[in-house]
């Protein structure tokens, strides 16, 4: 089941469960992306939104080793300016 936000329009998944408040398809479920409880229509089918998607590929990266850091580090102060111009 998807839900729509009316306040803030996030579309997310909505957990099954018991549901003590609800009239026809809306019932009453807080929103993930802004917090604020509202009566949501339960059978939407826009695309999810929620949560929104990491930019990178989800791919974690490793710490850099002290070899790894220090070449990083002679890489980026080749660039720098180290004349005085004064």
């Amino acid at each position: 089941m998807r839900g729509k936000c009316p306040k803030c329009g996030a579309v997310f998944n909505i957990k099954m469960g018991l549901s003590v408040l609800h009239v026809g398809p809306y019932r009453l479920t807080k929103c993930p992306a802004c917090g604020k409880r509202s009566m949501m229509n339960n059978f939407v089918t826009d695309p999810i939104t929620w949560p929104p998607e990491e930019k990178d590929g989800g791919e974690t990266k490793a710490p850099l080793t002290d070899e790894e850091l220090k070449q990083k580090r002679a890489d980026d102060s080749r660039y720098e300016d180290t004349s005085d111009s004064a």
